[in-house]
């Protein structure tokens, strides 16, 4: 097993000086956070923790779909804090940002109404650990968004980011979907939805809806195998 720190996490992305500019170009990319609001039931006034946030791109574009949103913030990258920290004010997003420093979440017990996490328990050292945490925070009833990548599509990152085409996952553990789904239980969470996608990620604009395409003819279950991205609407039970 794969072992590394969230120092290493945090040296990583404050290294990553062209973090936005490579997944701009990249269009699943921002479809993690796209698709997670369509699938969720996020209503106006909601109080939503992202943890990872990055540059608080899913705050940005939340903002513009919903009424009277509230965030909390967290990301390891004091880099990224500060492009989140200029995104907020640009758009006068309300809520907070805040240093990931533990996987201890430094909030109350039954705080938010909403948890998102994008390409997230990958990069942090107990996926188990923080789902826990993320159940503890999270209301009854209230509603955990999450993204990852697929186990079978390591090698591909790693394989993009030697040939330059993408930057580097930088220290990671892509979870196999049977462990989530174990710590998704254990933590109190029943699974409204899950949903896999995209087989082709980047390339023209016509190659990129062939596959989307090819999606829809294969189905959930021959894609949970070859797709790229896992997404998990659960519930606080």
């Amino acid at each position: 097993m794969k072992r590394f720190t969230l120092k290493q996490v945090e040296k990583h992305y404050d290294d990553t000086f062209d973090y936005d500019d490579i997944n701009d170009k990249t269009p699943s990319h921002n479809k993690r956070f796209i698709d997670g609001l369509k699938m969720s039931s996020i209503k106006d006034g909601a109080y939503v923790l992202d943890v990872m946030c990055r540059s608080a791109k899913a705050e940005e574009y939340y903002n513009q779909k919903r009424k009277n949103l509230r965030f909390a913030s967290m990301d390891v990258s004091s880099r990224l804090l500060k492009e989140a920290n200029k995104r907020f004010t640009r758009n006068n997003i309300k809520g907070e940002l805040f240093k990931l420093t533990s996987l201890d979440i430094p909030f109350k017990d039954n705080t938010f109404d909403n948890v998102i996490s994008y390409e997230t328990i990958e990069h942090l050292p107990d996926p188990g650990k923080i789902i826990s945490e993320f159940s503890r925070v999270l209301k009854k009833e209230g509603e955990f968004i999450m993204s990852c990548p697929n186990t079978s599509w390591d090698w591909i990152h790693s394989l993009v980011a030697f040939l330059g085409i993408h930057h580097s996952e930088g220290p990671h553990r892509f979870v196999p979907r049977n462990e989530i789904i174990y710590h998704l239980r254990k933590a109190g969470f029943r699974i409204l939805k899950e949903k896999t996608v995209i087989l082709i990620p980047i390339g023209p604009k016509f190659l990129v809806e062939f596959g989307e395409v090819l999606e829809r003819l294969l189905g959930e279950r021959i894609r949970r195998h070859i797709a790229l991205r896992r997404y998990f609407i659960c519930e606080k039970m």
